[in-house]
C-alpha cells in the first residue's frame, strides 16, 4: 500500500464514504449526489405542506389525490418529451431545465397563493412537467454512476441523505409556518425554496459532460422490440408498476389522515421528523447490508411487516397507532421501493444494446409506474368517496394497496430468473 493510499484511506473524505457504505463508488457520484441533494432540499420544502394547504382550502382528501395524480401522469407524459431532447442536448440540459420549471412553479405559489385551492390541477400538471425533466436526467446519472456491484450502496446513500433532508427541512418548514403563521407563513417557505434552487441549478454545471454519442431521434418502437426480446426488462417495468400502486399514495397519504386527526402543521411537521430519523436508519441498513443477492429476502420480510402494522392500525386507530404506522413505513417501505428499482435497472443493463436506448428506457420507466401510481390513487379515492370519507376505510384502502406488493416481490424474481437465462443463452452462443 502506497503512502498516497494511506494518507487517502485515513482522510476525512474516506472515514465519511465508509460510515455512509460508499467505498466503491466513484468521485463522479459524489457530484451527482450534491446536485441531487440540494434538488430535495429545495422541493421538500414547501412539498409536504402542500397537501395540508389544499385540505385547508377545499376541506376535501379528494383533492390532494387528484393533485398528486396530476403530478404522477403530467411526468410521464413530460418524459416521452425530455427523452428526445436528452438524446439530442445531455442530461446535464434537461435537469436543468427541471429545475427552471420548479423555479417557476415556486414563484407562481408565491405569486397566487390564494388561488391553489382551485387552480390545483394547473398545478400539479405544471408540477409533474418539472418532474418529467428532472428525474429522466436523475434515472441517466443513476445508470451512468452506479453499476450493479454498486448500486444497492449508492442508492442506499441517495435515500439515506433524503431521509435526512425529510427529518430536518419539514421541521424547519413547519416551525416558520407556526412562527409567521398564515399566508405569509407559507409564502416564506416557499421563497426559502425558490432560493436554494438556484444553488441546485449551478451544482448541475459542475458535474462532468457526458461522453459525446451521436445525436438521434426517440426510437421508441425499437425499444419496444427490443423489450419483446428481452422480457426481463419487461418484468422488470410490471414489478415497478406494482409497486408504483403503493408508493404513490403512502407519499402523502399518512401525514394526511394524521391532519385529519389533529389538525396541525407543526404536528406533521414532528410526524416527519420522527419518520425521517428511521428513515436514515433504514437506508443506513441497506447501504452496508443489501446485494443483488439477498433483496428479494428483504422486499417479501417488508411487505409482510407492512401488511402487519396495516391490519393493526386499522383496529387500533388513533394519532398515536399513526404515527407508529409512519415510523414502521419509513423503515420498511424502502426496502421494497429500493430493492425494486435497483432490480430494474440491473436486469435491463445485463442487455447489451440497453445503452442506446437509455433516454427510451427511463421514459418508459416513468410511463409503467405512473400506471401503478394512478391505480393506486384511483382505488384509494374510489373507496373513499363510497364509504364517506371516513378513516377505517382509507385505512382498509392501504391494507389493500400493501398486499399488492406481494406481486412486486413475484415480479422482481421473475425478471432476475428472465435475465440469468439470458445470461445463459448469450454463453452458449
Amino acid at each position: 500500500m502506497t503512502e498516497q493510499t494511506v494518507k487517502r484511506k485515513s482522510g476525512i473524505k474516506w472515514k465519511v464514504k465508509c460510515i455512509l457504505g460508499g467505498t466503491m463508488l466513484s468521485h463522479n457520484y459524489y457530484l451527482f449526489l450534491l446536485v441531487h441533494t440540494l434538488f430535495l432540499v429545495f422541493t421538500r420544502i414547501p412539498a409536504i405542506f402542500i397537501n395540508t394547504l389544499l385540505m385547508n382550502q377545499t376541506g376535501d382528501v379528494n383533492s390532494t389525490l387528484f393533485y398528486n395524480g396530476a403530478i404522477f401522469a403530467a411526468c410521464a407524459l413530460t418524459m416521452s418529451v425530455s427523452a428526445q431532447i436528452m438524446h439530442k442536448t445531455g442530461c446535464r440540459v434537461t435537469a436543468t431545465v427541471g429545475i427552471i420549471g420548479y423555479n417557476i412553479l415556486y414563484l407562481c405559489y408565491i405569486l397566487f397563493q390564494p388561488y391553489v385551492g382551485t387552480c390545483y390541477m394547473l398545478f400539479g400538471l405544471f408540477n409533474g412537467m418539472a418532474d418529467g425533466f428532472y428525474y429522466i436526467s436523475y434515472g441517466h446519472m443513476i445508470l451512468d454512476y452506479t453499476d450493479v456491484t454498486n448500486r444497492d450502496s449508492g442508492m442506499g446513500i441517495i435515500s439515506t441523505l433524503s431521509a435526512g433532508v425529510n427529518l430536518t427541512v419539514p421541521f424547519l418548514a413547519g416551525s416558520i409556518l407556526s412562527a409567521i403563521g398564515g399566508v405569509k407563513g407559507y409564502v416564506a417557505i416557499f421563497v426559502l425554496a425558490f432560493a436554494i434552487a438556484f444553488l441546485a441549478m449551478a451544482a448541475v454545471f459542475k458535474l462532468p459532460g457526458e461522453v459525446k454519442k451521436e445525436k438521434r431521434n426517440v426510437r421508441y418502437g425499437a425499444f419496444i422490440r427490443l423489450m419483446g426480446e428481452n422480457r426481463q426488462i419487461l418484468y422488470g417495468l410490471l414489478g415497478e408498476t406494482l409497486k408504483g400502486i403503493r408508493e404513490g399514495t403512502f407519499m402523502f397519504i399518512l401525514n394526511i389522515i394524521l391532519y385529519q386527526l389533529i389538525k396541525s402543521e407543526f404536528l406533521i411537521g414532528c410526524n416527519s421528523l420522527l419518520t425521517g430519523l428511521v428513515s436514515i436508519l433504514s437506508f443506513w441498513f441497506m447501504s452496508h447490508t443489501f446485494r443483488p443477492d439477498n433483496r428479494r429476502r428483504f422486499m417479501l420480510l417488508a411487505v409482510t411487516g407492512l401488511t402487519g402494522i396495516t391490519i393493526v392500525c386499522y383496529w387500533f386507530l388513533n394519532p398515536v397507532m399513526v404515527i407508529l404506522f409512519a415510523a414502521v413505513n419509513a423503515f420498511l417501505a424502502g426496502m421494497i421501493e429500493i430493492s425494486c428499482y435497483t432490480t430494474f435497472f440491473d436486469v435491463s443493463q445485463s442487455v447489451k444494446e440497453i445503452e442506446d436506448f437509455s433516454p427510451e428506457l427511463l421514459a418508459f420507466h416513468e410511463i409503467f409506474v405512473v400506471t401503478g401510481r394512478c391505480i393506486g390513487l384511483g382505488a384509494f379515492a374510489f373507496i373513499n368517496t363510497v364509504s364517506g370519507a371516513t378513516l377505517k376505510a382509507q385505512i382498509f384502502s392501504l391494507l389493500l394497496l400493501t398486499l399488492v406488493q406481494f406481486g412486486t416481490v413475484f415480479m422482481c424474481r421473475t425478471a432476475v430468473r428472465a435475465a440469468a437465462r439470458f445470461k445463459m443463452r448469450v454463453k452458449i452462443d
